[in-house]
């Protein structure tokens, strides 16, 4: 399944993009578990896994939220 990863900010709040208010969104690619695109997300976004698909940055600076295609095309 595919998984992306939306990013948050400290607060929790989601951010959105400028023009189009979408969220700011990374394709975390194609895996077979959710552990497993976390883990992924994780090394591609410099970051680490906090709770059940959340992950922050390092630095406290925010983080993403790891949400398979069907969950992040109801975002």
């Amino acid at each position: 399944m595919m998984y992306f990863a939306i990013e948050v900010c400290p607060g929790g709040g989601t951010i959105r993009d400028v023009d189009t208010f979408e969220p700011r969104t990374v394709e975390i690619g194609d895996h077979e578990s959710k552990d497993d695109a976390v883990e992924n997300a994780c090394q591609m976004l410099d970051c680490r896994q906090l709770f059940r698909g959340v992950i922050g940055r390092l630095k406290g600076h925010g983080g993403y939220v790891v949400l398979n295609a069907q969950d992040h095309a109801e975002v």
